[in-house]
């Protein structure tokens, strides 16, 4: 009998055990209006005091430089990101860069940085903006490509083996190098530019990956184009299509289509400089996926960019006109699902994915606002935050990757959709589709309506 008793007695205390594990690592999703969070409070606090007045905004004549920088490792065999575990790299089939504008006004300096990489890395944007911005006195923006072809090995968390392979030291201070030098060649490039706005409709270059052939999409690239005095050009532009035309199975560095349309048009005399920054990618990817093979697949749709953007219509003119900001972006708690209401506990997903401040970066040139996002940001959201700009005789350009990350961005119906964008990269819960749109419109009413 004291035998049985024994067993029960360890039996119960392993099934203790057990309860106390699950009830430490797992817990069930907050579905509480985002109005009702805390969080809430704070992002209305914050933009609530966030003003712009003219005088913060023009000053003399702008001013813009560009350069751009190889990131290509110094040792081959290299991990590359995207996708998850993977093959190392061999070779180098096309160059990955760092492109760099840097604006000045006279009053506002900024330098747009931005990585042929799957994303800026978060463990970098701290080092870049604390020991950059401080040396050239400067703002920094931050993006990447977000193609899934280019050099890992920059993520040193738990979860940074499987999204970009084997964390490598020497190569983030590869990188952080190179971005140095791209900022100090911008900087001593700088001449008296004039600018223009670019939208124009790229509708077969892209599909709504998340809902099907029919669904709305983000059909525009968005970019800005710069001409000196002397004649020379560049331009900076985005698109919403994924860059992962190339398979998870290559065994080379690429900057995918991204790297293509850039340099076909600085080939053809279009600008001497261009750079393509990820837009509202979340849920879209290339609008060729069943053409053959993923080198067919990037190549047609970076000829469909090019020839898109070469007939785009371009008006330049001056503006003094230059404005930075970065604003923290306040959130729910991380919850990373593995079902439709279990979620691994906070404590858990920062131990996997790290913790940090993400913000939303904010550049006005001329009548143009730039936004910055730390995530994945569907193009199915831009409508709204266009008709604000467009309201206000204002233009639009939004990026993702700005060295925070914090998931998918995507229609809030689709949150328990059991898809690998909603399910599994919706990262800090529901009805964050609608939280975004709300605080990125405030915004940009606060943006574009000045305090005198």
């Amino acid at each position: 009998m004291n035998y049985i008793k024994k067993i029960l007695k360890a039996f119960l205390i392993i099934i203790l055990i057990a309860v106390v594990t699950v009830l430490a690592v797992f817990t069930t999703v907050d579905r509480t209006p985002y109005k009702e969070m805390p969080y809430y409070a704070s992002m209305s606090a914050t933009l609530d005091s966030f003003n712009v007045t003219e005088d913060e905004v023009i000053a003399d004549t702008l001013q813009a430089g560009w350069f751009k920088v190889a990131l290509t490792p110094d040792i081959l065999p290299y991990p590359l990101a995207g996708y998850g575990l993977r093959e190392k790299a061999v070779r180098v089939a096309d160059t990955t860069f760092v492109r760099t504008f840097v604006f000045d006004n006279k009053k506002t300096r900024v330098a747009y940085v931005c990585l042929d990489l799957f994303i800026f890395p978060p463990d970098l944007k701290d080092r870049v903006r604390k020991a950059l911005e401080e040396k050239y006195h400067l703002h920094i923006y931050l993006t990447a490509t977000h193609t899934h072809s280019a050099p890992g090995g920059w993520e040193p968390k738990i979860a940074g083996k499987f999204l970009a392979g084997e964390y490598s030291e020497a190569y983030v201070d590869l990188l952080f190098n190179a971005i140095e030098k791209s900022i100090e060649g911008s900087i001593h490039k700088l001449a008296i530019v004039q600018q223009s706005y670019i939208r124009v409709a790229a509708p077969s270059a892209v599909h709504n990956r998340l809902k099907g052939v029919d669904a709305p999409k983000d059909n525009y690239i968005r970019g800005l184009k710069f001409k000196t005095k002397k004649g020379e050009e560049a331009c900076l532009f985005t698109f919403a299509a994924h860059a992962n035309c190339l398979d998870s199975d290559i065994t080379y560095i690429s900057a995918d289509y991204p790297g293509e349309v850039s340099s076909m048009l600085e080939k053809n005399g279009w600008a001497s400089f261009v750079s393509y920054a990820a837009g509202a990618v979340g849920s879209h990817g290339p609008g060729f996926p069943l053409i053959g093979s993923a080198t067919k697949q990037l190549d047609t749709i970076s000829k469909v960019l090019v020839a898109k953007l070469m007939e785009a219509p371009v008006d330049y003119s001056y503006t003094s006109t230059l404005y930075y900001k970065r604003i923290p972006l306040y959130l729910r708690e991380p919850h990373l699902r593995l079902q439709k209401d279990i979620r691994i506990r906070p404590w858990v997903f920062h131990t996997i994915l790290g913790s940090d401040q993400p913000d939303i970066q904010i550049v006005e040139i001329g009548n143009t606002v730039l936004l910055g996002m730390p995530c994945d940001y569907s193009g199915e959201l831009m409508p709204p935050l266009e008709k604000i700009c467009s309201d206000h005789n204002a233009q639009l350009i939004l990026s993702g990757f700005n060295g925070g990350y914090i998931g998918y961005i995507t229609d809030d119906a689709c949150y328990d959709w059991d898809r690998g964008e909603t399910m599994d990269m919706n990262w800090h819960g529901p009805y964050n589709a609608a939280y975004l749109t709300e605080v990125n419109e405030r915004i940009l009413k606060k943006v574009l309506v000045r305090d005198m």
